[in-house]
């Protein structure tokens, strides 16, 4: 009683001076309440409307006066909040844009406080409780209320139609949900058995080996208490797309107004198209017959894919890339072209006779410098020799009489003679490497 006293006490100076406030004591009683909250237990299908109410009673000083906040809590975290209140809240509590996430479903009632859910989703499952905050304080709150979500029966996702490439190892995936949890399972079109190296593995298609007598439509099934679905797929073996003629690897170099041939050639199943590109900018005959300038026409696609450009400009530089794809996927290949002007191969060809003259002189350089070293080496070899050669004396001609009868004699003018020739061979040396030096 003495706190019901206190409490109106209170209440009545509050509207008089303006300066009394309600403190957390005085609203822990049967004032402020919830009167009606969620049912402790609701079950639900998937995407039905849902009311959650939140009946509470909470006197009309108190809005005047003190921050009020409703609340909605899922799972001991904020959902949902309305303030009640008119004065300016001085609490702690987050803004409600910063602390929710955007859901268009669910909508809070100010007036009455329900939460309403114009299609429950399988996330939607758990606990409820609606809470009335005073000044930062907790003053009344409902009891939790249990939902649960009986998840409807689908696919997660959608089977889709697939490309499998031959002689691959290849999977095809279907995956259902819904409450209770369903069976699933594949089988080919009119009920046939699956073909040779395809099996079932709790619902994903294994092709272990793709050939073509496996392609065709094939039907997933998913079922459970609910009911059955099916989703039908349809398998296209292919053969991925490859060059037979690719691009010149590297630098391909061309003279300004000649002719350069670009070839790309691809096969596969189906069959690819192939697509040109300069610097990344798609090639396409609109291009070149649009084109006014007086090279016009100066290129063309060939129905093999080959690029033809003729009388090449120095603005025809740059990457030209090829690309060949289908269904069964893409590849490319690119090349860099380099256009050679008039003035860069005429300074070329000035540049390579100067490098020929070069070498030439050079060589002219060793073939001098080897002469001199020969001729060198034969007058050392000249003189070597004459210092080696036996000079006349008596026991010599002794020895000479002596053998006299045994072999032919050797005069003194013989030998003179002998020495002579060796000097004017010697001469004759020293003068050719006179000729060597003077010509180095």
């Amino acid at each position: 009683m003495a706190k019901r006293l206190f409490l109106s006490l209170s209440l009545i100076f509050g509207c008089l001076g303006g300066h009394s406030q309600v403190t957390g004591a005085a609203f822990a009683l049967g004032d402020v309440s919830i009167t009606k909250g969620p049912s402790s237990l609701i079950t639900l299908k998937e995407q039905s409307s849902l009311h959650l109410p939140c009946v509470y009673q909470l006197p009309q000083l108190y809005r005047q006066s003190n921050s009020v906040i409703l609340r909605w809590r899922k799972d001991n975290k904020t959902l949902r909040q309305l303030e009640l209140g008119q004065a300016a809240s001085t609490t702690s509590e987050p803004q409600l844009e910063t602390m929710l996430r955007e859901d268009g479903r669910i909508i809070m009632n100010k007036e009455n406080g329900s939460l309403q859910f114009s299609s429950i989703l399988a996330s939607d499952a758990g606990q409820y409780q609606c809470q009335l905050v005073i000044e930062g304080e907790l003053a009344a709150s409902s009891s939790s209320g249990t939902l649960e979500v009986i998840e409807q029966l689908k696919f997660m996702p959608q089977p889709t139609s697939k490309n499998l490439e031959l002689g691959s190892l290849s999977k095809v995936h279907c995956k259902a949900q819904g409450t209770p949890t369903p069976q699933v399972k594949w089988m080919r079109e009119t009920q046939l058995p699956l073909p040779v190296n395809v099996t079932d593995q709790n619902g994903t298609l294994v092709f272990s080996q793709v050939s073509n007598e496996q392609r065709g439509q094939y039907t997933c099934i998913a079922s459970n208490s609910q009911g059955q679905i099916s989703a039908t797929v349809s398998i296209q073996v292919v053969i991925a797309p490859r060059f037979t003629v690719a691009p010149p690897e590297g630098p391909l170099e061309v003279e300004e107004s000649g002719v350069v041939v670009l070839h790309c050639q691809a096969m596969g199943e189906p069959k690819p198209t192939i697509q040109w590109d300069k610097d990344l900018d798609y090639l396409t005959m609109q291009d070149n017959e649009n084109n006014t300038d007086l090279t016009a026409n100066r290129w063309r696609l060939l129905e093999n894919g080959t690029l033809e450009i003729r009388n090449v400009q120095p603005e025809d530089e740059g990457r030209y890339g090829c690309t060949i794809g289908s269904s069964a996927g893409l590849k490319r290949q690119e090349v860099l072209l380099v256009v050679r002007s008039s003035k860069s191969t005429s300074n070329s060809i000035i540049t390579r006779i100067i490098i020929i003259i070069i070498c030439l002189a050079f060589l002219y350089f060793v073939l001098v410098l080897g002469l001199k070293l020969w001729y060198r080496y034969r007058r050392h070899l000249g003189k070597v020799q004459l210092e080696d050669a036996p000079a006349p004396n008596d026991n010599h001609h002794d020895d000479n009489e002596a053998n006299a009868e045994h072999e032919p004699c050797l005069t003194e003018a013989n030998s003179s003679r002998n020495l002579k020739s060796k000097l004017r061979e010697n001469t004759i040396l020293e003068h050719e490497s006179q000729v060597a030096d003077d010509v180095v």
